[in-house]
């Protein structure tokens, strides 16, 4: 089947729900943000072309903020509560930016002794520049190179190299100011820090705020403009916002992303996502790598290579959600963090649901990544029936490559070591032989089965057919799908009847659901 080209938009309202969670913004504050600057474009007058800059700048404004994020963590701990307090202060006001790096520091050090707490204090207010802005000049030029690779223009790249300037030149890490600031940046920074503003105090407190920050942060006419319509601009800001409505606000051209587009899209994801930590640099690449091969080898439908590939490229996108501090730690995580990080295939899910369509698909791998077909997985414990041979996959290579790789809390396995943990586990009842051997076949580890071959010896195609049927397709509406012959897709019935000993539709789609193979079907129906 040819997969269609998907709208840009669709990215990068996943995206957008990423940099939510990393920032600790709350929930479609990205995508309200958008609906907000874009009314106000139409009240300003503006042209297609600056409405356009200002719909990528909503939706990608913090796109690069994964860059380098152990290191705020370092320096002030919780990185995502420390997002949360900027939100709320003029950080031109160095009375409140003082005032909130010390909440940080005091959250970071505060079960030291209080003499330790003063010097950690003092020092982390001394060296508060010198560590911040090498950090956000990273955050900009990821998010132009993240931008880069996704295909949008050198204009909307610009913007998201500005993403912490302002008005009165006392952003960072430039210090531009005045039209210096591009226009479509000036707009969102207004239109979001409204919103923080306006869910922390409410609209009246919000427009006297951006009021008196007038020829601060913001330039005086926008702030002037905003607040003389901000009934209008604000009065259902704080309601849900669905993909419809993106996608009706862009203005043309609506950009589409082919195959390969598709995938470079996946890949710089996989980046944003693992460019937090060091230790993460590349592991879901390495992910993807082993399970495309993997599911190479167990002869999966094309369909589910692509999926399973970009699942991995996307499995820990959920991870945003859960400070670095915490997985930095050397230490075991307490109840409420482990319960916190369990909850990320969740978040994942959540973030890829935008894409629709072929999107349903990856996102039901991404939920179920850390299941394991004893039911001991997390955050739904769904057992055996409940993941497919993709699924199943994703999960042993996800478990192996991690091993293989060192964290805070333990050295890296060797590839050896690695691969007898997840033999392990499987003789345990936790991960599915097949798809162990397959992915440490790939990997380079001797095989200790005949063949990872796919269930009963069913071709790529047939596994298409059973999937479709099993989930109520008539024949003729399974080669319609596929496009192939009616009589083509009952010789694949009839094939795959004989090959996993069934004679009918239902006794062939109850094989399907014990064996997982109907997940993706409903997935992208």
């Amino acid at each position: 089947m040819t997969t269609p080209a998907i709208r840009r938009s669709d990215f990068l309202m996943t995206l957008a729900y990423a940099t939510d969670l990393a920032t600790g913004h709350s929930r479609d504050f990205a995508l309200r943000s958008c609906v907000v600057a874009m009314r106000f474009a139409e009240i300003a007058g503006y042209d297609r072309t600056t409405r356009r800059q200002i719909y990528h700048q909503a939706l990608l404004r913090y796109i690069g903020c994964n860059a380098d994020t152990h290191l705020l963590a370092a320096a002030f701990g919780d990185e995502i509560a420390l997002r949360r307090d900027l939100q709320r202060i003029d950080i031109g006001n160095r009375s409140e930016l003082a005032e909130t790096i010390v909440r940080a520091i005091t959250r970071r050090f505060g079960d030291a002794p209080p003499a330790e707490l003063a010097k950690a204090v003092e020092r982390g207010l001394a060296e508060a520049m010198q560590v911040s802005v090498p950090i956000l000049s990273g955050h900009c030029e990821v998010a132009q190179r993240i931008a880069e690779r996704i295909g949008l223009s050198a204009e909307i790249r610009e913007n998201l190299g500005q993403l912490y300037e302002r008005w009165d030149g006392h952003g960072l890490p430039r210090g531009l100011s005045g039209e210096a600031v591009k226009l479509p940046v000036r707009v969102v920074t207004l239109a979001q820090d409204a919103i923080a503003l306006a869910e922390a105090d409410g609209l009246q407190t919000m427009k006297e705020m951006i009021a008196r920050r007038g020829g601060g942060g913001y330039e005086p006419e926008l702030a002037n403009l905003f607040i003389a319509n901000a009934q209008s601009l604000m009065g259902d800001f704080d309601r849900p916002v669905d993909r419809q409505t993106i996608l009706a606000l862009e203005p043309e051209p609506h950009d589409l992303l082919d195959e390969r587009a598709c995938e470079e899209a996946y890949l710089a994801v996989a980046d944003m996502i693992d460019m937090r930590m060091p230790f993460t640099f590349g592991h879901s690449r390495a992910v993807a790598a082993l399970c495309d091969a993997a599911a190479r080898r167990m002869g999966l439908p094309s369909a589910d290579i692509r999926d399973i590939r970009r699942a991995a490229c996307t499995h820990d996108i959920g991870e945003l959600a859960v400070p670095v501090s915490t997985w930095m730690r050397a230490g075991p995580l307490t109840e409420r963090e482990t319960d916190a990080a369990h909850l990320h295939p969740y978040y994942g899910e959540r973030a890829l649901a935008a894409l629709g369509g072929d999107g349903k698909a990856v996102a039901a791998l991404v939920l179920r990544h850390h299941e394991r077909i004893d039911g001991s997985g997390y955050h739904r414990y769904v057992r055996g029936n409940d993941l497919s041979p993709a699924a199943r996959i994703l999960a042993a290579a996800e478990a192996f490559q991690t091993a293989r790789e060192a964290r805070p809390y333990r050295p890296a396995s060797s590839d050896a070591a690695a691969a007898a943990k997840i033999r392990a586990a499987v003789r345990e009842g936790r991960l599915c032989p097949d798809a162990v051997e397959a992915v440490l076949a790939c990997a380079g580890q001797a095989s200790r089965r005949a063949s990872a071959a796919s269930p009963a010896g069913l071709t790529s195609r047939e596994i298409e057919v059973l999937r479709l049927i099993g989930a109520g397709h008539t024949a003729k509406e399974a080669a319609g799908l596929l496009g192939i012959a009616p009589k083509t897709a009952d010789n694949h019935i009839q094939s795959l009847y004989s090959k996993i000993g069934v004679t009918t539709r239902a006794g062939a789609a109850l094989y399907a659901l014990e064996r997982g193979l109907l997940q993706e079907a409903k997935s992208a129906a």
